[in-house]
């Protein structure tokens, strides 16, 4: 009976915290991804063609002529790449419109700003006709909009991006393209204390055969989070990029006033009010405002409405993300302001009159309960109230009922 007991803890504790992780993280299986000049990156079809289809999104086959479905495109980062909020969104629609007469279709890829977004639209999106785009804008839209932050995210190098940017130039709006020769150019890598564990000796094979399984993933964060002093894991490397690029004279001015890792990051800080960031996030605002007029003249010239959907985390912040808050203000004394993020976008939105629907208004008084645990990313519940509320906002814009209702549109 305790031999029984053993083997039983052994075998079913581990695949009960898998199946924990699985419902409430966001590990993803690994998918390789490949870099397009025009684009940035994109999954690689070729190493998860059962996840991935031909145009490198985590979504079903598309085929750009198979139907007379009015088709819309969902475009973003995490909370866009997959199936579920387009699954959703498409189910809401054509409850409404009686029929199956709407085929949305998700665009998405980790970590891109709406510079990237315009990218997919632009030189993929647009094979499709679209009737209309909803970009969905979550808490690190604004700090992935800027070549110079994502530069310290990805250790790229901010003259040579890896994807598609708009910036502010002397007033006028400039778009930046990305740099197919970006390898060449990568910051240095820091000199992490915990290069030579056993782990990381190990590492290579330990991905071949536990890389799938949400525990491992959870494991090999905790690994790569035990050496740092400061409350992220990534402090060390990304106060290393940071450095790098402060020391070059065209940046030391829009770095000035941000000492990282002794202040807020790269996306805590559009929590503060306007007037008091350093000059590198009020540029980060002014690419936001640019890349909107983008799509707005994308959508003008293309004959597609576009909308823009602002996430319920860009006002609520879970435990996780308030103990960080508290840990990275106190050097410096900045001021949590719970809706200054959202009313950074807003404020953008209606000056570049862009249509907008914001999900804080129908998430309840309780939205962390629609969130994976201490994550921003929505669970399924979260998706389906995303879903329906977009749905209800398009629904009530004559001119998205004109085009859906239009025989014109393919």
């Amino acid at each position: 009976m305790v031999l029984f007991l053993f083997v039983f803890c052994v075998l079913f504790v581990p695949l009960a915290f898998e199946l924990y992780l699985h419902l409430t993280s966001n590990y993803e299986d690994p998918i390789g991804y490949v870099f397009h000049a025009k684009v940035g990156f994109l999954y690689d079809h070729k190493t998860c063609p059962d996840k991935v289809n031909s145009f490198g999104f985590v979504d079903k086959p598309r085929d750009v002529s198979g139907n007379k479905k009015k088709k819309i495109l969902l475009v973003g980062d995490s909370f866009v790449s997959g199936t579920s909020l387009a699954r959703h969104l498409e189910d809401d629609l054509n409850k409404s419109v009686h029929g199956e007469q709407v085929e949305v279709i998700p665009m998405g890829f980790p970590g891109i700003g709406l510079g990237n977004m315009y990218a997919f639209v632009k030189e993929i999106g647009s094979q499709f006709h679209p009737v209309a785009v909803v970009a969905v804008f979550n808490s690190s839209t604004f700090a992935n909009d800027s070549r110079v932050l994502e530069a310290i995210k990805l250790r790229g190098h901010p003259d040579h991006p890896m994807g598609l940017f708009f910036e502010e130039r002397n007033g006028e709006c400039v778009q930046i393209s990305a740099d197919s020769n970006f390898k060449e150019y990568v910051l240095k890598e820091s000199p992490s204390e915990n290069r030579h564990t056993l782990y990381t000796v190990l590492e290579s094979g330990l991905e071949k055969i536990f890389g799938r399984f949400y525990a491992y993933n959870w494991l090999k964060d905790i690994v790569a989070q035990g050496g740092d002093k400061n409350f992220l894991g990534m402090d060390r490397e990304f106060s290393y990029r940071y450095y790098q690029i402060k020391s070059m004279p065209a940046y030391a001015g829009l770095l000035a006033g941000w000492s990282f890792p002794d202040d807020l990051d790269m996306n805590s800080m559009f929590w503060v009010a306007t007037e008091t960031m350093p000059p590198v996030f009020k540029s980060a605002l002014s690419a936001t405002k640019c890349a909107l007029l983008a799509f707005n003249q994308l959508a003008e010239a293309r004959d597609f409405k576009f909308f823009l959907a602002i996430s319920d985390d860009c006002s609520v912040r879970n435990n996780l993300l308030q103990q960080e808050f508290r840990f990275r203000s106190k050097p410096t004394g900045r001021v949590f302001l719970a809706k200054e993020y959202k009313n950074k976008i807003v404020l953008l939105a209606k000056e570049t009159r862009t249509h907008f629907i914001d999900l804080n208004d129908s998430f309840g008084d309780d939205p962390l309960r629609l969130h994976k645990y201490n994550d921003i990313h929505w669970n399924e519940n979260g998706f389906r109230q995303a879903a329906a509320s977009v749905s209800s906002f398009l629904l009530e814009q004559p001119d998205f009922i004109e085009k859906i209702s239009s025989e014109n549109a393919q």
